[in-house]
């Protein structure tokens, strides 16, 4: 880090994952990717090297930093065309997902313990409109998708779970809990 000047202070990330010559524009600049702050020595292959005033060195893969920190871009509208009259095939039809959404979440309802929403016959439907406990995350199911439970807490943060998990989880039966050790 000896050719630059240690006022300056580093780029974000995002910013440098957003110009178009990421990452070979890279390079030399000061950088923090999540609170590690250093110079990107080099782009080889697929990564950057990033070495901190420490003198530690991490490598960083250029396509996970893109996907996590750079422009979300949206895709492109295609204009319909008219399309030609096909034999049907069953190998590309695609089986169509049943929504379910509720509208109007109420977080004054009683929290609900998910051990007793997974144990009903009705279930995932019952879940529809309930405020859950989830065991570390508290909201009200607002939508099912096939097999998963979207659910939102008073915040507004959406979690999405997989209902046959949580049956496997938090439903009867023995629950085996397994060390690593």
């Amino acid at each position: 880090m000896t050719d630059l000047k240690p006022d300056l202070p580093p780029r974000l990330i995002s910013e440098l994952v957003a110009d178009a010559d990421f990452p070979k524009g890279a390079v030399r600049q000061k950088v923090d990717i999540r609170g590690f702050v250093g110079v990107v020595l080099e782009f080889a292959g697929n990564s950057i090297k990033v070495r901190s005033a420490e003198g530690n060195t991490v490598s960083y893969n250029i396509h996970t930093l893109r996907k996590l920190y750079g422009p979300r871009i949206e895709p492109e509208k295609e204009t319909p065309q008219p399309a030609e009259p096909a034999a049907p095939s069953v190998a590309a039809s695609k089986p169509e997902v049943k929504r379910h959404v509720f509208l109007e979440p109420n977080f004054d309802a009683p929290l609900v313990p998910i051990e007793r929403l997974v144990q009903q016959p009705d279930y995932p439907r019952c879940a529809l409109g309930t405020f859950v406990d989830l065991h570390g995350f508290d909201g009200v199911v607002v939508e099912l998708v096939g097999h998963s439970l979207k659910v939102r807490s008073r915040q507004g943060s959406t979690r999405s779970y997989n209902a046959d998990g949580l049956r496997k989880l938090y439903g009867p039966g023995p629950h085996i809990v397994r060390s690593r050790f």
